[in-house]
């Protein structure tokens, strides 16, 4: 039996940077109450792009098509654009539990980060 260790200084999952440096868009300062705002808009366009995005696509090419209600070569040519548009909008909605957790978890991680650089220095926390 082989025993697992974790390094609980390293974070688990994609890290806001890894995330941020993907989107081409600066790191905000969780320190800040504006990048504590950028934060929580950030939150939100992962969540839209990456959950409600993905579950739209899913829906746009599921084999439900029937022979009524559907808008023809039109819908499939715009689908994906509004959809584009409902994700982000589902992603910046004030009421969102996906984006709030992400939000949460990444501002705690952000505070993580900020609270070893102190100690690294030597300042007190």
């Amino acid at each position: 039996m082989s025993v697992m260790t974790v390094d609980y200084a390293k974070p688990v999952g994609p890290t806001l940077q890894s995330v941020t440096r993907q989107a081409g868009k600066p790191v905000p300062h969780a320190t800040t109450a504006q990048g504590l705002g950028q934060l929580r808009e950030l939150s939100g366009e992962i969540v839209g792009s990456i959950f409600y995005g993905t579950l739209l696509r899913t829906m746009r090419e599921s084999v439900l098509k029937g022979e009524y209600g559907h808008g023809g070569r039109g819908e499939d040519i715009f689908a994906a654009q509004l959809h584009g548009l409902f994700a982000e909008r589902l992603g910046a909605a004030k009421q969102n539990p996906l984006a709030e957790s992400l939000y949460r978890h990444l501002e705690n991680q952000q505070a993580n980060l900020a609270r070893s650089r102190l100690q690294g220095k030597g300042l007190p926390s």
